[in-house]
């Protein structure tokens, strides 16, 4: 055979074995983060493995074997994808970002080139973790490196200095075995942060005597102001208590504080209010008639008198201002807006009126007009003055005018003429001619006659 057909032969034998190679799959272990799985793959490369699992792979993971290595049969592939860790260093507040493939925070401090003191502590995602643990993927983390920082402590005199990581100065003194009591002073808050460099100073409580409602008590306190051991003590002057000394003063050498309790005593008394009338038209009412929609209710007032005790003994006795404990409630009276139609006997045969109203009527007459040496016969209508006559209020005239009325004495009249009118009453004023003149000065009812005007006023001015 020729050397061309033997390579042709070795060709195909060649493309037949890879053929039959690719046919087959070939079984991969892939270790994602520290958790197996199995595949089954065509793929010649890891390359291609990751492809088929749908696993991205960054430059900042870290891969064994290389995307570029060719896939063995049951060959292992390992993967520990890169996740971002936020390290911030407190109290400085300093902050570096990075992304790890690694799993441990001493390994990622490390990579930060930070070193993790004695007496520093780390915090992972706000929650104590040990530098050392491995930790499971996290795609975000925030890692706080918690830097020891000194507290300068005086107390009775002494100093001393501490280092302390703790969240608070509480957790610090704590931490360092210094007890305290409810009673003792700190001069900053215990829940006061680590930020930087503290001084703090403590001071110790002692006794203080304090004597209320014929008793005494015996409290422990730091404090150097009453108000601050009385807080302390819970005794809390209320209204008018006071004490010995002053609550702004500062606690007495002996340390002693006399607490007065003050007792207001009321004695009250009670009178009733008027009310008020209300008015509110009544369709259903007669005109000039009133009836009571809803009854009015009497208020009351109080009057009161203070007594005040001091340890139960009365000081002083003061009579207080009054003041109203219920109002009165005022009646609503409905007025009349219904008008009747009443029939009266008269010389001049019955007539028919509407409105009858007691008025106090006078007379007048061109030459008695009350101004002496002068005369007018002309009234506010235009009409002369004459018997039949009669002047009204400016307040009556303006919707009166032209109002025929009938006066028992008198006679039927037209409402024609303006007049003064006496203050208080309902007043007319009765037109004569000064030879015919006779003086009125006496109550009497005028009616008002029919037919009824379009327009009435419910209530007279």
């Amino acid at each position: 055979m020729s050397k061309k057909f033997i390579l042709i032969i070795v060709g195909v034998v060649l493309i037949g074995m890879l053929t039959a190679f690719l046919a087959f799959p070939r079984t991969a272990t892939l270790v994602i983060n520290g958790e197996s799985q199995t595949i089954s793959t065509h793929a010649l490369t890891v390359a291609g493995v990751m492809r088929q699992a749908g696993i991205p792979v960054s430059t900042e993971d870290r891969l064994d074997p290389p995307l570029s290595a060719w896939v063995k049969p049951r060959m292992t592939i390992q993967l520990d994808q890169a996740q971002a860790v936020t390290i911030a260093i407190l109290p400085a507040g300093d902050v570096l970002e990075l992304s790890s493939p690694l799993h441990r925070p001493s390994d990622w401090l490390a990579e930060a080139g930070l070193l993790l003191g004695d007496r520093d502590r780390l915090t992972l995602n706000g929650l104590p973790v040990d530098p050392d643990q491995v930790l499971a993927f996290t795609p975000q983390l925030l890692l706080e490196l918690h830097q020891a920082v000194q507290i300068n402590l005086r107390e009775e005199g002494a100093s001393q200095s501490l280092f302390s990581s703790a969240a608070t100065l509480g957790q610090a003194l704590w931490a360092a075995g210094i007890a305290l009591s409810p009673a003792d002073a700190v001069s900053l808050p215990l829940d006061t942060p680590l930020t930087g460099p503290l001084d703090v100073e403590i001071n110790r409580a002692a006794r203080v005597t304090i004597q209320i409602s014929g008793e005494e008590i015996s409290v422990p306190s730091a404090s150097a102001s009453v108000v601050e051991v009385l807080r302390e003590a819970g005794v809390t002057l209320q209204g008018l208590d006071y004490s010995f000394p002053a609550e702004g003063d500062p606690l007495p050498p002996d340390r002693a504080i006399r607490v007065v309790r003050v007792r207001e005593e009321v004695l009250l008394t009670q009178e009733p209010i008027p009310y008020k009338n209300a008015l509110q038209p009544d369709e259903n009412t007669e005109l000039d008639k009133r009836s009571v929609v809803k009854s009015g209710e009497y208020g009351v007032q109080v009057s009161r008198e203070k007594v005040i005790y001091e340890d139960g003994v009365e000081v002083s006795r003061s009579q207080e201002d009054q003041w109203v404990a219920k109002e009165p409630q005022d009646q609503i009276v409905g007025y009349g807006t219904k008008p009747v139609i009443n029939t009266i006997d008269t010389p001049s045969g019955t007539l028919e009126y509407w409105r009858a109203v007691n008025v106090y009527a006078t007379s007048y007459s061109p030459c008695r007009l009350g101004i002496p040496n002068y005369c007018n016969s002309t009234t506010a209508s235009g009409l002369t003055v004459r018997q039949g006559i009669v002047a009204v209020t400016r307040a009556w005239y303006s919707w009166m005018v032209g109002q025929r009325v009938y006066i028992p004495g008198y006679g039927i009249a037209v409402i024609a003429d303006v007049g003064r009118g006496i203050p208080g009453r309902y007043w007319v004023d009765l037109g004569y001619n000064d030879d015919d003149f006779v003086s009125w000065h006496q109550n009497v009812t005028m009616y008002f006659l029919t037919p009824v005007p379009a327009n009435i006023p419910w209530i007279l001015p």
